[in-house]
């Protein structure tokens, strides 16, 4: 039970101590809640057959009553009904505070099953919060286990304290239409939030709470923002640092219709997503190019005609911890929504290349040119992007697209044609279009056996079939996987 209360916390100090993963400690508490379990499991099966064989033995043997049903481990007269005071009625009274904690337990378990956690998290979400009983009720049945679980409880208790002191801050945000159900949140996130932060990644989420969308739901996204970059570039003059996440309305399932008779439409109504998007008209749209008189500094270039400010609230940053700057080359197999890693990878990219670029140079086959004359690409160290004591050796990033042809809108978030080394190619799938082969893309994009690592984000089968090919590939990967 210590074990499974250990890793739970967002902010968790362990992990932050360690560098350990959020995929690495969801699968220690997994694997240790599944041992957990099949222990009271064993345990109430071994006092279900002991209280049989008891009862078998002393029918035959036609002895008098010694041990009581209720509790085995005192003799009867220790134990309600044969003392009646009240710690002969606590010890009786531990049959079913266990007996609570099991069925608690058991209704964890049960919607830990993928079909529930994936359609309905909010079911396997409050479902885990009846643990917060299922602890003090087990400590009422084994009084140790408060010293088991203390450590846990604390980093625990910490982690939410943190996180509603973080959603207790109301934020003014403006939600932008950017065209075919896609949308930009723009946020202005407080630099406080960023001091103290060690994590160079380009990756981070949030969780987003909206309180006309939803009191209860707080839903995790992606920014597309590179916050390192942020971060170093903090100046006392300004409180906030504008964030962006991207965005698009739900569509309808084909499994949805077996599991509520409500029509399609009422149901994607009620969603997180949709009710958020419907603040915006999403017909008024202007996704022209850019006017070249736009700096090219500038870090989105983005000209949108539908918006509204809504006012929200905002818990993290969460890093993931994933340094693209320690490898020659970055490629980014998104599908769908999963782009947003790839635009702030993207990002951290650009920026890279910002600081590389210390005199105007243009670009001849691989090479840079300055005043006439080649020069190799430098390997700067770039603060924002690598660990502290390593070199980027960054040389090339490519961002693989893999999205529907009807959902396609032409983002204005890359700037490829600025940037060296920066590929971003759409694949458009649908209507009769062939999907991506992912393993014949990786063995092309590493064609030269560069040191090569591979961000994958988008729907479950999609990520899993990228892992697959860059098991095959022997190239490094991070799925992006939330549960």
């Amino acid at each position: 039970m210590g074990m499974v209360l250990l890793p739970v916390a967002r902010n968790s100090a362990l992990s932050s101590f360690f560098r350990l993963s959020a995929s690495t400690t969801y699968a220690f508490h997994m694997i240790q809640a599944y041992v957990l379990f099949a222990l009271v499991v064993a345990h109430g099966l071994l006092y279900a057959s002991w209280i049989a064989a008891y009862n078998h033995a002393r029918m035959l043997t036609r002895s008098p009553l010694v041990f009581p049903a209720l509790n085995p481990t005192y003799l009867y007269y220790e134990v309600w009904p044969g003392n009646t005071s009240s710690l002969g009625i606590w010890r009786a009274s531990l049959i079913f505070t266990g007996l609570t904690t099991s069925l608690i337990m058991l209704a964890v378990f049960v919607t830990t099953f993928p079909v529930i956690r994936r359609k309905h998290f909010n079911v396997f979400y409050f479902t885990h919060l009846l643990m917060i009983v299922a602890v003090v009720v087990i400590c009422l049945h084994a009084s140790t286990m408060f010293y088991c679980t203390a450590p846990g409880l604390a980093m625990w208790t910490l982690d939410w304290g943190m996180r509603l002191y973080e959603l207790s801050g109301k934020m003014d945000s403006t939600l932008v239409a950017v065209g075919k159900g896609w949308f930009c949140l723009t946020v202005p996130l407080p630099r406080n939030r960023l001091k103290g932060c060690a994590c160079h990644s380009p990756l981070a989420h949030f969780h987003i709470h909206h309180t006309e969308s939803s009191i209860r739901e707080i839903h995790p996204f992606t920014t597309i923002t590179h916050l390192a970059s942020q971060k170093l570039s903090s100046s006392g003059s300004d409180k906030n640092t504008m964030i962006q996440f991207l965005f698009r309305k739900s569509t309808q399932s084909r499994s949805s219709t077996s599991i509520t008779h409500d029509p399609p439409e009422r149901r994607l109504k009620r969603q997180w997503t949709n009710k958020l998007a419907d603040l915006v008209d999403d017909a008024a749209i202007d996704l022209s190019p850019p006017s070249e008189k736009v700096e090219e500094s500038d870090p989105q270039r983005q000209r949108f005609a539908a918006q509204h400010q809504i006012t929200l609230r905002l818990e993290g940053p969460y890093f993931t911890p994933a340094t693209p700057a320690s490898y020659e080359t970055v490629i980014c197999l998104v599908a769908g929504t999963g782009v947003s890693g790839a635009i702030a990878i993207a990002a951290a990219f650009r920026q890279q290349s910002m600081i590389e670029i210390s005199a105007p140079k243009t670009t001849v086959l691989g090479h840079e040119e300055t005043h006439g004359a080649p020069l190799e690409r430098k390997s700067t160290i770039s603060s924002s992007l690598a660990p502290s004591g390593t070199a980027s050796i960054w040389k090339r990033c490519v961002v693989v697209w893999s999205v529907r042809e009807a959902d396609y809108v032409d983002l204005p978030f890359w700037h490829a044609d600025t940037t060296p080394g920066l590929e971003v190619r759409p694949i458009l799938t649908g209507k009769g279009r062939a999907r991506v082969n992912m393993e014949e893309t990786i063995d092309f994009m590493n064609e030269n056996g560069a040191r090569t690592w591979v961000y994958i984000s988008g729907p479950r089968p999609f990520i899993e079939a990228g892992e697959k090919a860059c098991r095959r590939s022997g190239v490094d990967f991070f799925g992006a996987r939330w549960t």
